[in-house]
């Protein structure tokens, strides 16, 4: 692919311009990435397809033999991401139902670098990219795509009107000159709106001349690139951004004027306008493609299974709700993306991030699986109560927080650092029986949610089985049998009756949050 048409700018090109657009930690990575003075790429950028290792083995069989669909995910506005601390979007609740539907439990990998798909893929870290993939012949090559979820149309996103008023686009260059004719330059207050008389482009022929920015790794540089070679004279400066992965940094910096040009899905550009008034989404610059799923190109069975689905009745019906839920619903999309804690943004799992950093160092915990416990006591809501009492984020027992030293168990300090402290009593008692933190853990929120008596008596109903005692497997299929008279009034059994379910869906729940929780950097 010549590259006289591929003239990619790395440096420093965009330091200043997405200070303000971007978030904090695409700033912070950019300007780490882009010290120096800008350059000009020597050879050709690395490509998502690039000397890829040879996909591991392992299909369908593999799956269901170990229970798990690993699904491989970048944060975005409309595939996944997650809002006031529950994970939601498009693809991943598609591809949740498919696991759902065979009985599998879905795990999530966030991969950070959206040119890591499928290098993550091959190696085996995931079974499934879900990362709204647009299917092209050089993904083709290299993996089997699934039939298209839906169609996607490039789109130039490009301003009009009024720029907001906390915009810098006052430059000479914005209000005179080729863009607004041969107008006079005049002062231009601080903070002042400012009419950008920019001619919109129409025609793809229009951007000839014109610098295009899209995200790292994005599906749309070939097409770019193919256009600029079609064009004969001059050609489109391609600008690869490497502060981010993602389109939606990049469209709020075409709205504040900091860019003119970038390139999105049509969807997203629609759905974008919710946000920005100020912006338009043409021309078009290429057909509609499909987006799809993508596994290794050696599991066949795999992608059978997964397009097998996505043709019956109910898949279809789920698909078209929620392409009207992510893609239609421009109310919706505004609600969430302006949101504080919409975490494909801002990186925050909850308005208590800080204090979960702080109190979790104390036990050792990573911060993300207090959060998880939190979110499933609580929703993160300080003022909850529930029927037996039990208040605040950790959901602490009167006796127990008595006993804890909390006076106010709706404070979220209060709250959360006792029942850190219960958590660190139990981590006590149960480091002298569990060698195995993994295991250990397990046994720790049970104990948390049903008390550690009835955990105990799990383990001894093992014991006398021939289980194994330290073995949450074990233990777990015990407690679940304790809500049966012929389980709970055995003799070795202390502490009688228990609802088992409750305690082992906890362990679960937090630790299937935990997981998708881990992509979170938090603030």
């Amino acid at each position: 692919m010549p590259l006289s048409s591929r003239r990619l700018t790395v440096g420093l090109l965009l330091t200043a311009a997405l200070a303000t657009a971007c978030e904090p930690r695409f700033q912070t990575r950019y300007l780490r990435a882009a010290l120096g003075a800008p350059v000009e790429a020597a050879a050709e950028p690395a490509r998502i397809t690039d000397d890829l290792p040879p996909p591991i083995l392992r299909d369908w069989a593999q799956v269901v033999a170990r229970d798990t669909l690993v699904a491989l995910l970048t944060f975005n506005s409309t595939g996944y991401f997650i809002h006031r601390g529950e994970p939601m979007g498009f693809e991943y609740e598609l591809l949740s139902a498919f696991a759902d539907e065979h009985e599998l439990f879905l795990r999530t990998e966030v991969v950070r670098d959206r040119r890591d798909l499928f290098r993550a893929l091959n190696v085996g870290t995931g079974d499934v990219v879900a990362s709204r993939l647009v299917a092209s012949p050089e993904y083709e090559a290299v993996a089997g795509l699934t039939r298209p979820l839906y169609g996607s149309t490039p789109v130039v996103i490009q301003r009009s009107g009024v720029a907001p008023a906390d915009s810098p686009a006052t430059r000479t260059d914005e209000v005179r000159g080729r863009d607004a004719g041969d107008a006079p330059a005049r002062a231009v207050h601080p903070g002042e709106p400012v009419t950008l008389r920019a001619r919109l482009l129409r025609r793809p022929a229009e951007l000839a001349g014109e610098a295009v920015h899209v995200p790292a790794g994005s599906d749309y540089i070939d097409r770019i690139v193919e256009l600029s070679d079609s064009l004969g004279g001059e050609t489109i400066e391609l600008v690869e951004v490497a502060a981010t992965e993602r389109p939606e940094p990049l469209i709020e910096a075409v709205s504040r004027g900091h860019i003119r040009l970038t390139i999105a899905s049509d969807q997203l550009g629609e759905l974008s306008r919710a946000r920005f008034s100020n912006i338009v989404a043409i021309p078009v610059v290429g057909p509609s493609q499909p987006v799809a799923f993508a596994v290794r190109d050696n599991a066949p069975r795999l992608l059978e299974e997964l397009n097998g689905w996505l043709e019956s009745p109910s898949a279809e019906q789920l698909r078209a709700a929620l392409y009207r839920k992510y893609f239609i619903d421009r109310e919706g999309y505004l609600e969430r993306t302006e949101d504080e804690l919409f975490s494909s943004a801002t990186g925050r799992i909850s308005l208590y991030d800080s204090l979960f950093i702080r109190e979790a160092a104390g036990i050792d915990w990573d911060w993300r699986l207090l959060a998880a416990q939190v979110a499933q006591e609580s929703r993160f809501d300080p003022e909850a109560r529930s029927w037996m009492g039990a208040e605040g984020l950790l959901q602490l027992m009167p006796r127990t927080a008595r006993e804890l030293g909390v006076r106010n168990p709706t404070d979220p300090d209060e709250n959360i650092g006792g029942g850190v402290r219960y958590l660190a009593w139990l981590t006590g008692l149960w480091e002298r029986e569990i060698a195995d933190p993994e295991e250990r853990l397990k046994f720790i929120l049970a104990s948390y949610n049903a008390g550690r008596g009835h955990v105990q008596d799990a383990q001894r109903l093992a014991e006398q089985a021939g289980d194994d005692p330290t073995d949450w497997g074990d233990v777990s299929y015990w407690l679940l049998q304790k809500s049966k008279p012929s389980v709970y009034r055995d003799e070795v059994v202390r502490f009688g009756f228990v609802r088992g379910r409750e305690p082992v869906q906890y362990v679960s729940k937090i630790l299937e949050r935990y997981d998708r929780y881990r992509g979170m950097e938090g603030p």
